[in-house]
Order: structure tokens, then sequence, then C-alpha cells
């Protein structure tokens, strides 16, 4: 039997293979945002309802836009955020940034969430518009690498009156400033800051009382009612025992701890038979509310008086009044 040959026919495969150095990816600029704080001072609140406060980044300049709070200083205050950008590797920091400014988080004490927010460039330099009004968004131009460049922030900055109930005392609001290359997520917290302070306020709680008095028999005389135990003293002259002497009396309310100043005139006029002159004395002296910042306090004062009389001052009877006032110091 005749051999037969087989051939077996293979196919060669040839493999390729390429290999090549590790790819190294591009780091992202490693942006970093600060906030120096915007601060109005100590702020007396209005007595009822919001006061809004406009605070220019231009220049810091604060004006009330709307209430009937008031500052105990008109020094100016602005927030400066600043923008930093450590580079990686060449050609980090070399992209325009963009900003976003929106409030952040929850208001403490009597402040509320800021509205308005407002910026002007420092340092930083603005790259084509700042976008649509009303809207914290705008794009600075390139950083620099390992450079910082500044902006300003304004806004409007309410604080609530004595009717909200709300805590005196620090008053804060917060904004974030977001940067990035794209879309901003995150950055720096900027904060509005007030310490607040209820109204202050003054209310009679007794009338000044010179009593029934007979005029001195011959020359001059007085009747003094003393300003701090409301005790009466008379000169040259008698005094009966009703209507009882007294020396008025007035009570304060306002913030814990705060100093204040009260104003009596030095003198006023009782108007009767004829005009009669009245000189006060107060038993105000240097006086503090009782308790500290963030309480209600109180203190009470007397005025007294003294009024001269004569053998020939009319009798019959005499009345008058006279106003006191307090103030913050």
């Amino acid at each position: 039997m005749a051999g037969r040959l087989s051939r077996v026919q293979g196919a060669i495969l040839t493999l390729a293979l390429c290999l090549a150095a590790p790819f190294a990816a591009r780091a992202a600029s490693l942006y970093t945002v600060t906030v120096a704080s915007a601060d109005l001072g100590v702020v007396t609140s209005a007595v009822a309802g919001d006061t809004d406060f406009r605070i220019d980044p231009t220049a810091g300049a604060v004006t009330i836009v709307s209430g009937q709070a008031t500052r105990s200083a008109n020094s100016s205050t602005r927030a400066m955020v600043t923008v930093a950008c450590a580079a990686q590797v060449a050609g980090d920091c070399t992209h325009n940034v963009n900003v976003r400014l929106t409030a952040a988080g929850s208001p403490a004490g009597r402040a509320r969430a800021l509205t308005r927010l407002t910026f002007v460039m420092g340092t930083a330099q603005l790259a084509g518009s700042p976008g649509p009004p009303g809207q914290a968004a705008f794009t600075i131009a390139p950083v620099g690498p390992n450079a910082s460049v500044t902006f300003f922030v304004g806004g409007d900055f309410a604080i609530a009156g004595d009717d909200s109930g709300l805590s005196t005392g620090v008053a804060e609001a917060d904004f974030t400033a977001a940067v990035s290359e794209t879309t901003p997520t995150g950055g720096g917290t900027g904060r509005f800051v007030a310490t607040v302070i209820r109204s202050i306020s003054v209310s009679k709680t007794s009338d000044l009382v010179f009593g029934s008095v007979q005029r001195p028999v011959s020359g001059a005389g007085s009747v003094t009612i003393d300003a701090v135990t409301g005790a009466r003293t008379l000169t040259n002259a008698n005094g009966l025992p009703t209507p009882v002497p007294a020396r008025a009396t007035f009570s304060i309310a306002g913030e814990g701890g705060q100093a204040f100043t009260v104003t009596v005139p030095s003198s006023f006029t009782m108007n009767g038979p004829q005009p009669l002159t009245v000189t006060t004395s107060s038993s105000s002296a240097s006086p503090v509310l009782s308790g500290s910042l963030g309480s209600q306090g109180s203190f009470v004062f007397g005025v007294g008086a003294t009024v001269p009389l004569s053998s020939t001052t009319p009798t019959g009877d005499y009345s008058g009044s006279f106003t006191v006032t307090v103030a913050y110091n």
C-alpha cells in the first residue's frame, strides 16, 4: 500500500507589543481662598422691624436702606477676598478663574441672611463682563503661578429689631466665595458681623413733689428734695406733712452691662401765680445697666430739685415739667 504524504499547513501568529512610558497627568492648579470679614461694630437695634445696612465694596461706606437701627461709629467696612494659586506643573495658574458669591449657612443672633452681594476688583483683574445684574458671578484674569490677587465684597446686611425675640450680642451672616477654572463649587467663607445691643428706653415711675410749704415770714428761703433719698429739706420755711414730698424716679431698660448717659435739664420752670425757676439734681453718676451683654438690663435713678421762696412769693399751686433723655455711651 502506497504511503500518503500529508501536508500540514500552519499559520504563524505574530504578536506586536508596544511599550510606552507611563502617562503623567497634568496636575490641576491649586486655588485657596481666604476672606477678611466685614464688621459693622456695635449696632443698636430698632425697637421694631429689621434695619437693612448696605455695605459698598468700593470703599466700605455703610448706609441705611431702611429701618431705625444705628451704629455707634461710622467707620467703613467691607470683606476682602484673597485668591491664591499654587502651581504644580508648568502651565498651572495661567487660566481665567470663575468666581461665584453666594449667601451661606444660617444667620446667627439678630442677623438676617445676606442679600444683594456686590463686588469690586482689588488687585484682581476682571475678565469679560461681570454677569447678569443681581448675580454675584464673574471671571477674573489668571492669578499667576504661586501668586495671589484680591477683590472686595459688599452687600445688604439686615439686623432684626427688638420685636424679633432673637438674641443680642454677636450677629453673623456668612457667604461663600467659590473659585474654579471650570464651575465654582468650593472656596472660602466670609462673614458679615456686628455686635448688636437692644434699644434703650426711659420711663417715669414717680413725680417730683415738693409738697405743701409755708413761705418765709421774712427774707429768702428754699425747699430741696434730695435726688437719692427723696428727703425734703426746708430753709427758712415750714412744711406740711401732706402731700408727701418725693423725688422723681425713672426706670431705664436696655442691653445688660452697657454704660449710658442720662441728660437732665439743669433747671425748669414751675408755673403758678408767678413763674418759679427750679434747679435740678440727679443721682445717676456713671450709670451702667444691670446684667451683661445678651441679656436685658435695667437701672433706676432719681431727680431732686431746689425751688427758691421768699416772703413775697405768691401763695397758690405751682406745677411744671421737664424731659429726661438717655443714650448709650
